[in-house]
């Protein structure tokens, strides 16, 4: 069934993005090294993840990262188990696009404040984008599989 081979899709994702994230939080509250993505003045995750905007409101963007790839995790495993149900694909679609725009936002920081970028955090980004693919993908089946309910 297309709709779980999607759901393990954002599962498989998001536990990546969560893996990413929880070491970047733990890497910014100085309990884990960064010393394997700190390369050189361009590719550096120290200035990113611990400088003036690693955090927002005193929040580690990290933190952030780790709840919202865990509500995206939760809310794939509950669509895997009831692949019927429509508003868990609506969830999935919004989260992971609130994800991707919290995630460009990031990128620019890094493109055009800091010009610096950080390995950990492209990861990351590739993740919520590859995430967003496949939440629109699954949306996107379903509304197909409606319409031809309706039609059929």
């Amino acid at each position: 069934m297309e709709v779980k081979r999607l759901a393990t899709a954002i599962i498989v994702l998001s536990i990546f993005g969560l893996v990413i994230s929880g070491y970047s939080w733990l890497h910014n509250a100085g309990f884990a090294s960064g010393e394997f993505c700190t390369i050189d003045e361009t590719l550096n995750c120290d200035i990113v993840n611990k400088g003036p905007y690693a955090s927002l409101g005193g929040i580690p963007v990290a933190m952030i990262g780790v709840l919202g790839y865990a509500f995206l995790l939760i809310g794939a495993i509950l669509k895997w188990r009831k692949p019927n149900d429509r508003q868990l694909s609506v969830f999935l679609l919004l989260a992971s696009a609130g994800g991707l725009a919290f995630s460009a936002y990031l990128t620019g920081i890094e493109a055009f404040v800091l010009r610096v970028w950080c390995p950990l955090c492209l990861a990351s980004q590739a993740a919520i984008l590859l995430l967003f693919i496949s939440a629109v993908s699954l949306f996107l089946r379903e509304k197909e599989e409606d319409k031809g309910e309706l039609n059929g």
